[in-house]
């Protein structure tokens, strides 16, 4: 009888404890994008019980509970509703009607989609060297048939001098593009790090453009972020990671290109992908690894280690580890930015993202001298 009283005591408590996480999501989406914001989160919530793409504790990123790795579909589904509905109901008109150029870029933001989409629901399809191959055609195939997608010149001397020649240039952009949706890929491994990362992003974006596309896209990522970091249901995923990667590293070079902003803004950003990737590799290297083998080196693995022993919730230090890091990061370029201390065009944003390898660089330091950070 005991026994079966716990039992039915702990089912409640599991119950309850969810019905205030959706009640404080619902809350939270109210607040921010009102009914609208509030039917995303309950559909969001319809699909995190879907028994696709389903990851056990511990087989992802620092998660210590089963999640859905179909946040990047939630993402994508919301995206695609609300601009069909603008389609259909307002005088809006897509850009990939308007202009070719949006068509190749979002044809290659889709078929990176469809690649993550694979391995989300039937993980290891694909081995890593045909996925390598498959996002170098893709990026590849863009900006071959988009040329004016390739800066000239991102104000770094040198690197100027080898994008002036057009090959290069284009073979240099192409091994941008696939690295970056790799680094983001990488770093999907705590609650509300890339997803605020990105949602920053996309303001920035949104409020240079001021489109209804990126309009949405601010409206899903900021739907995803609260779910993702008050419930930890979901993670992004393969198709979230390489869609959005894809989404930041297309617009941001097609700015660039433009002279939209600068490559420094760009690279204050999305800093802390691009730095974690880096060390990683130049990590296990020294240590006689692939540099591309997974391991719990990266800096949030090392701050949520730190964190952890200080809450009983599975889901706080994951939350705090991920949003640590993407307000360190890619809020402070936020924040720079909204407060206009730089113009957009601005060379010394490199400083600033000079400042966020510095805060990196001491972090890690700081963090591997700690006794449960030690990978």
């Amino acid at each position: 009888m005991t026994s079966h009283s716990s039992s039915g005591h702990s089912g409640l408590t599991r119950i309850s404890k969810i019905t205030i996480k959706l009640l404080v999501m619902l809350i939270f989406a109210f607040a921010a994008y009102g009914v609208a914001g509030m039917g995303v989160i309950l559909a969001m919530y319809a699909l995190s019980f879907v028994a696709l793409g389903r990851d056990s504790e511990a087989s992802h990123g620092i998660s210590n509970r089963e999640s859905s790795r179909l946040g990047g579909l939630a993402i994508g589904i919301i995206f695609a509703v609300f601009i069909l509905v603008m389609f259909l109901l307002s005088p809006y008109t897509p850009g990939v009607v308007r202009d070719p150029l949006h068509i190749y870029l979002w044809s290659a933001v889709a078929a990176c989609c469809l690649l993550g989409l694979s391995e989300d629901i039937a993980p290891d399809l694909l081995s890593p060297m045909l996925r390598l191959i498959l996002k170098m055609g893709v990026f590849g195939l863009l900006l071959w048939v988009a040329p004016a997608m390739v800066p000239k010149q991102i104000g770094i001397l040198g690197i100027d001098t080898l994008l002036g020649m057009p090959l290069l240039g284009w073979l240099l952009a192409t091994l941008f593009c696939v690295g970056f949706i790799n680094a983001v890929n990488m770093a999907d491994g705590a609650n509300g790090l890339i997803p605020g990362i990105v949602l920053a992003t996309m303001i920035m974006f949104f409020l240079v453009y001021g489109r209804p596309a990126e309009g949405v896209l601010v409206f899903a990522c900021a739907m995803f972020l609260i779910f993702n970091v008050i419930s930890g249901w979901y993670f992004l995923g393969d198709m979230g990671s390489y869609g959005l990667g894809a989404i930041v590293a297309c617009y941001g070079l097609l700015g660039v290109a433009q002279g939209d902003f600068s490559a420094g803004l760009m690279a204050s950003f999305v800093a802390y992908p691009c730095i974690d990737f880096i060390y990683s590799i130049l990590r296990r290297l020294k240590a006689g690894r692939s540099p591309l083998a997974a391991d719990d080196g990266h800096l949030h693995n090392r701050l949520h280690r730190f964190y952890a022993p200080y809450f009983r919730s599975k889901v706080l230090p994951n939350s705090l580890t991920g949003l640590s890091i993407s307000g360190a990061t890619a809020g402070l370029s936020l924040l720079v930015f909204l407060n206009g201390w730089l113009p957009v065009e601005s060379t010394l944003w490199f400083v600033v993202f000079g400042f966020e390898v510095l805060m990196y660089v001491l972090v890690i330091r700081l963090l591997t001298t700690h006794q449960y950070c030690n990978p």
